[in-house]
């Protein structure tokens, strides 16, 4: 739906603006379908502290803009991965810069995937 706008009239109280029950018919319809978009008509939802996705296999992306920076402050980040490269070639969707690990190595993907080139870095995690 389109935004409704009320019309006001030319003048306070001419008589040439919308009736008072049409204006909020429009003011409710406006807010129903705001409610509906969820935050800026975006594909994920704020739920208490969580941001989630919410089209199918959708990431989430923060891209500060010009020279802006994507800063989190806190004394610790932890960051759960489910993705180990099955092999050093990879698979599709994986991107330069991306890590994952497992109990015994970090991996840096080096380049985007492309089928037949290793692409994956490992290093072994020793102990302290």
């Amino acid at each position: 739906m389109t935004q409704q706008v009320i019309n006001i009239g030319a003048a306070a109280n001419d008589g040439t603006g919308d009736p008072l029950r049409d204006c909020f018919d429009k003011i409710n319809d406006n807010f129903t379908e705001l409610y509906a978009q969820g935050p800026a008509g975006a594909n994920f939802d704020l739920t208490n502290n969580d941001i989630e996705a919410t089209n199918s296999n959708g990431g989430i992306n923060l891209v500060p803009n010009g020279t802006g920076k994507v800063v989190v402050e806190d004394d610790s980040v932890t960051i759960q991965t489910s993705k180990t490269p099955a092999s050093a070639v990879g698979a599709e969707g994986d991107t330069a810069g991306m890590v994952a690990w497992d109990a015994s190595y970090i991996y840096v993907c080096t380049t985007d995937y492309n089928g037949s080139t290793a692409i994956w870095r490992r290093s072994a995690i020793s102990a302290w």
